[in-house]
């Protein structure tokens, strides 16, 4: 256990708010290879994801340099530029804050550091990059909420949420605030990240929406997916089109089932693509137009789902699980289909432009009062005179053509 007087104690000091009270701790040099990089880190939440999907849950070397560098690569693969932006300033002007590490070496607050310090030790650049600064909070006084709360405080005090990938961003909302070992209510969370409480669930309500997706591809939990698809954008449009009032509740699965296959089948910008669906699936006609067409391609886009589980429990090959294929030509069919129906329905929307212009415009006119009008100056009914002539000339050669 690491404790404040086995190391060098530096002249600095840091304020943690814990247990809703700021509490000032020494900062102390602890050498690199008493730390441990903290695998519940939520800013690599994918990265862990996929690499318990190769080598099974909790199969990480209980070796702490190997699991180190295993991590260490995870963190800096996860935002490469901002890694190396760290490094240099810590080369250049030496380590300017202080890092939170648990008396267990799990660093809490300070991965970033602690890599670029590491990648610094290695290359040779001299003795004082073998040590982190940080303060050491006594794990066993406080509980795992407690010490999320700080890391909440302190992720959310200097950096902007964007920094995390925004897939690795919704793993954490998911963990923390929908998934089955929550800690913490909306109101909670977006007080401690000092945040919305209305963005915060709508936050919960698209994490569970990537759940219910790569449940939907077979791949439950396999996080890593949704980031190297980059369906941050696709979800929360998929987001907003299902709380479109104008779709039949009744709907919403299929709705669902369309959105998510397009997902995964179209090509291009997919958070465009998917956000020209919303025509299709909030009109009833266009979307039972659209399930008739393609309720075949959506079985077979089901099947090979199956036929890929089947695939990998006969061959035992964790690779495979790493991508989603789905057939060429089911693809295809598939993606066509509904490019197909998004264009009918512009075909359409486009017909009823003159509909809707004419209501609008009758609209306007209707509120026109005539005995206002007669109150009006000379010049001002004489540019009456000349709107309404221009108004009669139009809807004399709207009628011709009809």
């Amino acid at each position: 256990m690491l404790k404040e007087t086995d190391f060098e104690l530096t002249k600095e000091t840091k304020n943690l708010n814990i247990q809703g009270t700021l509490k000032l701790f020494h900062v102390v040099k602890i050498p690199l290879d008493e730390l441990k990089y903290n695998r519940l880190n939520d800013r690599i939440a994918t990265w862990i994801s996929e690499y318990e999907n190769e080598h099974g849950d909790g199969e990480f070397p209980e070796d702490q340099e190997e699991f180190n560098s295993i991590i260490e690569d995870f963190i800096y693969n996860s935002n490469t530029k901002q890694l190396n932006k760290t490094k240099t300033s810590i080369k250049n002007f030496d380590q300017m804050e202080a890092a939170v590490v648990l008396s267990n070496g799990i660093i809490v607050d300070g991965n970033r550091r602690f890599t670029a310090l590491r990648k610094l030790s290695r290359d040779g650049e001299g003795q004082r990059f073998n040590y982190l600064k940080a303060v050491i909070i006594p794990n066993e006084q406080y509980t795992s909420k407690e010490i999320k709360t700080m890391e909440l405080n302190l992720q959310h005090a200097k950096e902007n949420p964007v920094d995390y990938d925004p897939i690795d961003n919704l793993v954490g909302i998911y963990r923390e605030l929908v998934g089955p070992d929550k800690q913490y209510n909306p109101k909670e969370y977006a007080h401690e990240v000092d945040e919305k409480e209305s963005v915060i669930k709508k936050y919960m309500a698209v994490s569970q929406l990537m759940v219910d997706y790569l449940e939907y591809i077979h791949r439950p939990k396999q996080f890593y997916i949704a980031r190297q698809q980059k369906l941050d954008g696709p979800l929360n449009e998929v987001y907003r089109i299902l709380k479109s009032k104008k779709i039949d509740p009744e709907d919403l699965n299929d709705v669902k089932d369309v959105l998510f296959a397009s997902m995964l089948v179209l090509d291009g910008d997919v958070t465009r693509r998917v956000r020209d669906l919303k025509g299709v699936v909030e009109n009833k006609d266009s979307l039972d137009s659209l399930m008739d067409d393609i309720d075949e391609d959506l079985d077979r886009v089901e099947d090979s789902f199956d036929d890929a589980d089947e695939e990998i429990n006969e061959s035992n090959e964790k690779e495979i699980k790493k991508t989603v294929e789905i057939p060429d030509d089911i693809r295809k069919s598939l993606n066509d289909k509904v490019e197909n129906q998004i264009n009918r329905k512009r075909i359409d929307d486009a017909q009823n432009v003159p509909i809707a212009k004419l209501n609008q415009s009758f609209n306007y006119i209707s509120d026109v009062n005539p005995s206002a009008v007669s109150r009006m100056n000379e010049k001002d009914i004489d540019t009456i005179k000349k709107l309404l002539n221009q108004i009669d000339q139009q809807v004399k050669a709207i009628k011709e053509v009809l």
